[in-house]
């Protein structure tokens, strides 16, 4: 007898595209159920990624995530049994070095992807688009890397060189944006919603949820207090470092903070 991923959940999307991508990744979530054979899902987004990791979970089957790049925000998800070992090899993506042939000129991350939706690529066949030391580096899948590497000389106005980059990534450091919070207490879920500007039941749901982690450990504690040198992030959203903090003549809590909004590329 086949097994059927519960397609209830496909409700939860509007768009009609967006919904038949969703009931693609039902059937290879079926396809697993039923062959046992591992699966290998295209770029996803991050709201995406979101709800076929709910739709495992409740499956009872065991996923990897890979996108290229530490802490990547769009990434592909190996999908298999709880009997099999994954590997992040599997996933299939390759990362590509895009610069200028003119050394003086500059490139921008809305050229780079403009440039690749025009030669009539999807998103989810595309990664993260990083700027490094003058140029981009790109994820891909390895399905179409040579189509680019041949083929892709231009974006924008500017002439372009594409290769192969098989070493660790030298991106760019993201320098953030250093802010003053004022917080009633120096709870968790009252800096994450002071931080990012949300309300504080939605910093609740996302510690809930297991997407807060603290020193790159998960907080399941929403009332957890947090230290000067904590670097906190949300995935989704970015990142939070906690410099100082000091007492306001109103008897609230005033953070120094760094704030690294994600960039969702």
């Amino acid at each position: 007898m086949k097994h059927r991923a519960d397609r209830s959940g496909l409700g939860f999307w509007s768009e009609k595209e967006v919904r038949l991508q969703a009931a693609h990744l039902l059937d290879q979530v079926d396809g697993v159920l039923n062959e046992e054979s591992k699966q290998v899902t295209p770029f996803l987004s991050f709201a995406m990624r979101e709800w076929v990791e709910a739709v495992l979970r409740k499956e009872q089957l065991a996923l990897l995530a890979e996108g290229g790049f530490l802490e990547a925000e769009r990434v592909r998800i190996i999908i298999g049994t709880r009997e099999e070992t994954l590997d992040a090899k599997d996933a299939d993506i390759l990362l590509l070095w895009v610069r200028p042939t003119d050394a003086r000129a500059q490139l921008e991350h809305r050229q780079i992807l403009g440039a690749l939706m025009s030669l009539g690529f999807k998103r989810d066949v595309l990664g993260d688009i990083q700027a490094g030391q003058g140029g981009f580096y790109i994820a891909t899948t390895a399905e179409i890397a040579p189509f680019l590497l041949d083929h892709w000389t231009q974006a924008g106005r500017e002439k372009i060189e594409v290769s192969l980059f098989e070493a660790k990534p030298d991106v760019y450091p993201d320098l953030g944006e250093e802010r003053r919070i004022t917080v009633n207490s120096s709870r968790l879920d009252a800096v994450i919603a002071n931080a990012f500007e949300v309300a504080r039941s939605s910093a609740q749901e996302w510690i809930t949820q297991g997407r807060v982690r603290r020193a790159g450990l998960v907080v399941s504690k929403a009332e957890a207090e947090v230290q000067p040198g904590d670097m906190i992030s949300c995935r989704g959203q970015g990142r939070i470092r906690l410099l100082e903090c000091s007492q306001t003549r109103k008897e609230r809590t005033a953070w120094k903070i760094v704030l690294f909004r994600s960039q969702r590329h």
